[in-house]
């Protein structure tokens, strides 16, 4: 009995940690020690969790989505009103996404096809991956770090702007960046004292 009891109590943890399907339309969804999960076709508010990941299903629609501690991954064809960003977490979108605002991270990689994003796309330590015609009507920043580790030797982050991307701002670079540009990639100006271009 005590096993079953503590298989029970197990699930019933687990479900404490997922959204349900069926959000009211518009609400936010808000959490400190949880992962937060919102099924395909859902509608939400604002998306925020401080020690866990947010998954978004396919063609659903919500203001913003935040993680301090976590990763984001957004299903095919999701909008977001607002933008997308994680302090110790990767960014994830897949096929058909559009935020309107801005693709943020700070210690985690930025993974985008076929997006399209209304702001910038920016990151400090992380790598960037922006594929198959994904479109980003701002600029593409890696950030200097701040504080006593900027004068640590570091390697160079890892940027691709893949096949047919469309970078309407510039590629500002403020430390050291290793890029893998498309030929058929068009982007802006290239920023940067640090920057090694590879081509295909």
């Amino acid at each position: 009995m005590k096993g079953l009891s503590r298989y029970f109590t197990a699930i019933a943890f687990a479900l404490m940690l997922i959204v349900p399907a069926v959000v009211s339309a518009g609400s936010s969804v808000s959490t400190v020690n949880k992962s937060i999960r919102i099924d395909d076709n859902s509608t939400a508010g604002n998306v925020d969790s401080v020690n866990g990941s947010v998954r978004i299903g396919d063609s659903s629609a919500v203001k913003s989505v935040d993680t301090v501690n976590g990763s984001i991954k957004l299903g095919n064809d999701v909008k977001v009103e607002r933008g997308v960003e994680s302090v110790n977490g990767a960014v994830t979108l897949k096929p058909g996404c559009r935020v309107d605002g801005d693709v943020d991270t700070v210690n985690g990689s930025i993974r985008l096809q076929d997006t399209v994003v209304g702001g910038d796309v920016t990151t400090v330590n992380g790598g960037i991956r922006l594929l198959e015609g994904t479109e980003v009507s701002g600029n593409v920043v890696v950030r200097k770090p701040g504080g006593w580790s900027y004068n640590k030797r570091r390697k160079p982050v890892k940027v691709e702007i893949g096949e047919n991307v469309l970078i309407h701002g510039d590629l500002v670079f403020e430390h050291a960046v290793e890029l893998r540009l498309h030929d058929s990639a068009r982007v802006g100006e290239i920023i940067g004292e640090e920057v090694t271009i590879i081509t295909p």
